[in-house]
């Protein structure tokens, strides 16, 4: 798998041209991501369909696991199109940075139903090894698994290619874990063949590999869900905006530059010197060129500017954690500037 903050770096660098004053947001192109998902839904469900009905005619374990995962992928299909529905709705008063995170809590959602469809499937190869069953009806078991991996791997492609297009984090994730799914597949088609050639314990242990390996990709898609919660960004991106930010004529210095995710959408807040004597039509006008300039340059980004008088050094104080301040600090203050994070 790629790196995690690197990949987000491309989409960053890859989200299509923001446009300027009025503050502007990224847009949701969702048709090509409700198509991808429908068609994979459809595809993924035949298959599912395909290799239950040949596991319960055979009593192949492995087959059967390869299948409770398609039908699980089906029902993430489902999560996802509600993700997309629900990310296009505008910001409200409650919401408003809008949906957009939700893509974060569909990702959660995906993980707990791989791991659900991962236990049963588990479940039934360990009582398929410990109870050995006899087999047949070989060949349609054979011909469902290939069905699995042909599906698997058409809508593996599909959903990244989409979701990196796109930017979406949940789609990309998904279509990483059908590909996954494929290799899975062609366990399932091992595990029925070599039962057919006599080798019956060869299929339960080819299901509990299954879910080892259904459980080594969910990792994967863990750890880059971690870094989206913890708002972790690749720092090239905080360069590339500080850079752009001070190539404007008029800026003295960029500083407190923060970045994070909230879907598809990199929101950058950056702290802007500029002329103490500049009027403040001057000073909007040249936020609104350090906005163009990064937007520009990182496309991706939202950003929020806040502009300080000067370069004189000056303190910036989180709200909640105000600095406790001696009488003579007191009695000294407005010589400074005191700024609050949200």
């Amino acid at each position: 798998m790629e790196s995690i903050l690197q990949g987000e770096r491309e989409i960053a660098l890859s989200g299509a041209k923001l446009m300027s004053h009025p503050h502007s947001s990224a847009h949701y192109g969702n048709k090509d991501a409700i198509r991808a998902v429908v068609v994979s839904a459809v595809a993924l469900g035949l298959a599912a369909v395909a290799e239950i009905s040949a596991s319960i005619l055979s009593g192949s374990a492995s087959v059967l696991a390869d299948g409770l995962h398609n039908a699980g992928d089906v029902m993430t299909s489902f999560i996802l199109l509600f993700t997309f529905a629900l990310v296009r709705r505008p910001a409200t008063r409650r919401f408003s940075s809008g949906y957009g995170r939700f893509e974060d809590v569909a990702t959660l959602l995906i993980v707990v139903v791989i791991i659900i469809t991962a236990a049963i499937a588990a479940a039934e190869s360990v009582t398929k090894l410990l109870h050995p069953v006899t087999y047949s009806n070989i060949p349609l078991s054979l011909a469902a698994a290939l069905i699995g991996v042909v599906a698997n791997l058409g809508v593996s492609e599909y959903k990244v290619r989409v979701g990196r297009g796109i930017g979406s984090e949940s789609l990309e994730a998904d279509g990483i874990h059908s590909r996954i799914d494929a290799l899975v597949s062609a366990g399932a088609f091992a595990g029925i063949g070599l039962a057919g050639l006599g080798l019956t314990i060869a299929d339960p242990i080819l299901g509990i590999l299954i879910t080892v390996a259904i459980v080594f990709a969910l990792a994967g898609t863990v750890k880059q869900l971690y870094y989206r919660m913890m708002d972790a960004v690749d720092p090239t991106i905080i360069d590339e905006l500080t850079s752009s930010a001070t190539a404007v004529p008029g800026v003295l210095a960029v500083h407190d530059v923060r970045v994070r995710w909230v879907g598809r959408e990199l929101v950058a807040v950056m702290h802007v010197d500029m002329d103490p004597k500049s009027t403040l039509e001057n000073a909007h006008a040249i936020a609104m060129r350090v906005e163009d300039a990064v937007c520009r340059e990182v496309p991706a980004a939202r950003l929020e500017i806040h502009m300080d008088p000067g370069t004189t050094p000056h303190t910036h104080t989180h709200v909640g954690t105000p600095p406790e301040e001696s009488e003579d600090e007191e009695d000294d203050q407005g010589h400074g500037h005191n700024h609050e994070h949200y």
